[in-house]
């Protein structure tokens, strides 16, 4: 429904003092209409922030991210993927389908431009099936409520059929191409279960996809990167929650380090020698 800043800037700063490049894409949501949430039958479908438009604006970036390779100094075989909440839901589709008809085939480029290396993905929804069924049977009616806006926002419908419901759940999709995962969440979520991050896991781990999970005990919806340069109240500050940052440094690591030589070169003053 809409994008956050908390979870934009802040993170790519993270990135940025690990050594890596980072690029903020702020992609087509709901609110971009002109309505901050959607009333089904009130307000109108707004047709970039359905399905397919976001997936695609991530490929888009991954094209303008290409062209300017040499003059950004990008590696593009290294380039990860990292979104949360809504944004991770949009990473792990672009993850799954990035290859398919749906991105490869509407730009018409070679695949290989559009692959993502890995992703880095917080607390997001990975399963609308299930989203449903969770939201139906809650004790709570904006649970249901959250998951008709939802999909009135991105499907376009506030009661989509199953098969639609299965089309926009990445982890029903989930192939050898779908790139490594880094998937991180709070298990007192209240507003996306932290069950949708195990059903991710599990569909990854169930085709040979690389995966590492971290479920944080406390907390609720929303952390970022969970101290003071993204938090607005002292509720989104948690030290335990903040590890996530460090966890994905390291198993980033493993995958995109420096090619760097053991020591560094002896130094010899006969190299300061002025020269005539």
């Amino acid at each position: 429904m809409f994008c956050s800043d908390r979870e934009a800037e802040p993170v790519a700063l993270k990135f940025n003092s690990m050594g890596y490049h980072a690029f903020v894409l702020r992609y087509s949501v709901y609110s971009n209409s002109g309505f901050q949430f959607p009333e089904p039958g009130k307000t109108p479908v707004y047709k970039p922030s359905v399905i397919e438009g976001p997936m695609r604006e991530i490929g888009k970036a991954m094209i303008t991210i290409h062209e300017h390779a040499g003059e950004w100094k990008v590696d593009t075989d290294k380039i990860i993927l990292s979104g949360y909440s809504a944004g991770a839901h949009n990473c792990a589709m672009y993850s799954v389908y990035w290859n398919r008809p749906e991105i490869a085939g509407f730009f018409k480029v070679s695949p290989q431009i559009l692959k993502p290396a890995a992703a880095v993905l917080g607390y997001g929804i990975y399963d609308f099936v299930r989203f449903k069924e969770i939201a139906k049977n809650s004790a709570k009616p904006l649970d249901y409520k959250l998951f008709q806006s939802s999909c009135y926002a991105y499907i376009g419908n506030s009661e989509p059929g199953e098969e639609e419901l299965i089309r926009v759940s990445p982890d029903r999709h989930v192939t050898k191409d779908t790139p490594p995962m880094f998937l991180w969440a709070t298990y007192e979520d209240t507003t996306v279960s932290v069950r949708n991050t195990f059903w991710m896991a599990d569909a990854l781990a169930e085709v040979g996809v690389s995966v590492e999970l971290h479920v944080y005990e406390k907390g609720e919806h929303g952390f970022s990167v969970a101290d003071q340069s993204s938090a607005e109240a002292m509720e989104q500050v948690s030290p335990d929650v903040a590890d996530w940052v460090t966890c994905a440094q390291r198993w980033m690591l493993k995958r995109f380090a420096l090619k760097l030589p053991e020591k560094c070169p002896v130094w010899n003053p006969d190299n300061l020698k002025e020269k005539n």
